[in-house]
């Protein structure tokens, strides 16, 4: 049936002609946009999350980052001070003091300095010289390390000496050209002890051991088994391969134990001898005149009596001289040397903090000298303050001693610190690892490393 013109159908209440589906599209559009609205909003949501996570963390990461920094810049104070103002007689004033101050805090974060020995953790910064420094081995010396391969010697002392002769286990340019990834070796003294991983027969397993930041520390993943790397036994104690026992880092020189300059016997006055060493005008003499002849060397003040040097000097009517005394010894060696050059030379071993094993490495000691040396270090409240106290160890003779002075010390000029700074907030650390070198005056960071 058609509807005439004009005319309208009639249509029941309540009932809409043609606009079903345009509703429903518009309610499905709706719902898309409060989809992609919630999409997008928990989007920024989480990304606004990630980023104050991020910042929180990144703050965090600062505060633990300057407590580590403060902890190095204390160490470096208390070393500056003690070495202008030492303490008279106390091998061990500037130990003690660096491990009581070893920990600190600051608003949100603290710090504290530690490292590893035979006996565990302990507070303060590791003397460098504390270990046998490689660039001053003998091949003898290098035998005696623990793990040290058959090879390992001669290899060694071929990457350090400048000549291009090779030894019979060792290694020179020609090998190391030859590899597949050749390279050069230093001929000159290793920067690092970590260089020691180059050198032919040489591993990081063997050289590193369980410390593989060489950070000397037992960290969570060097004593977790085989958790995670390194591989560790996880007994609580810290083995560092050859780095336990080896070190770059020691120099010799640096100022004397009075915090004044060492004082060049081969350039001073008698005068100057006099005054500063505390002898009288012969015996001074005597000193100058010993110094200025050829291959003179400060271990035959131990060796010889001052007036057997007075004849080697030709100075007449040596009878009239008085010999030195064991105090005017200790102090000729501890303030003076002789013809002492600019530069830097590998540093001795610190008879006072290495380890009771470490004299066992050395075939100038015999087992029995450095039993006896250890028990005399032992019943020393204030250490040994000058080499000349090595005297009273018993069977030590002043030729024993003379020829074991040249590798032997007193006094340190490097320390490594191992500096943790922790974000009381969020526990987050970070760690400073700092070689200080107070061999000039102020005290230099020779080395920084960040983790």
């Amino acid at each position: 049936m058609t509807t005439p013109r004009g005319c309208r159908p009639r249509v029941a209440a309540g009932v809409t002609i043609g606009r079903g589906p345009a509703r429903s599209f518009a309610t499905l559009l709706v719902l898309w946009v409060v989809a992609i609205a919630a999409v997008v909003l928990a989007s920024v949501s989480a990304s606004s999350a990630a980023q104050a996570s991020a910042g929180r963390e990144a703050l965090a990461r600062v505060r633990a980052f300057w407590a580590a920094r403060a902890a190095v810049e204390q160490a470096l104070a208390l070393i500056d001070f003690d070495t202008e103002n030492p303490v008279d007689g106390d091998a061990f004033a500037l130990i003690e003091d660096l491990a009581n101050h070893a920990r600190g805090e600051l608003r949100d974060a603290a710090w504290i300095i530690t490292h590893e020995t035979s006996s565990g953790e302990r507070l303060g910064v590791m003397d460098a010289h504390a270990k046998i420094n490689i660039n001053l081995a003998t091949a003898e010396q290098l035998a005696l390390i623990p793990d040290m391969s058959e090879d390992g010697p001669d290899s060694i002392l071929d990457w350090i000496d400048a000549d291009d002769d090779t030894r019979p286990l060792g290694a020179e340019s020609g090998y190391y050209l030859g590899r597949p990834f050749p390279y050069e070796p230093r001929n000159g003294p290793m920067r690092s002890i970590a260089e020691l991983e180059l050198v032919i027969g040489m591993s990081p397993e063997l050289v590193r051991g369980e410390d593989w930041n060489l950070n000397g520390r037992l960290d969570e993943n060097e004593d977790d088994g085989d958790v995670s790397w390194p591989p560790d036994n996880a007994d609580g104690r810290l083995d560092a391969g050859l780095s336990a026992y080896l070190t770059t880092a020691s120099v010799d020189g640096g100022l004397a134990a009075s915090g004044e300059a060492r004082l060049d016997l081969a350039t001073a006055t008698a005068s100057q001898v006099s005054q500063r060493i505390g002898v009288d005008a012969l015996q001074a003499d005597v000193i100058v005149a010993y110094a200025a002849t050829s291959n003179a060397q400060m271990s035959e003040f131990i060796r010889r009596t001052l007036r057997q040097l007075a004849q080697t000097a030709g100075i007449q009517n040596a009878a009239a001289i008085r010999n030195l005394t064991r105090e005017q010894q200790a102090v000729l060696f501890n303030e003076a040397g002789i013809a002492l050059t600019a530069g830097t030379k590998p540093g001795k071993l610190n008879i006072n903090t290495c380890e009771a094993e470490t004299l066992q490495y050395l075939p100038e000691i015999t087992p029995a000298l450095a039993d006896a040396i250890i028990l005399e270090r032992s019943s020393r409240p204030n250490g040994f303050s000058s080499i000349v106290d090595l005297l009273d160890v018993p069977a030590m003779t002043p030729q024993r001693l003379a020829r074991i002075a040249g590798i032997l010390d007193v006094r340190s000029n490097v320390f490594v610190a191992s500096c943790r700074g922790r974000d009381a907030r969020s526990g987050i650390e970070v760690e400073i690892i700092a070689t200080i070198d107070r061999s000039t005056v102020p005290a230099v960071l020779k080395e920084v490393r960040i983790r």
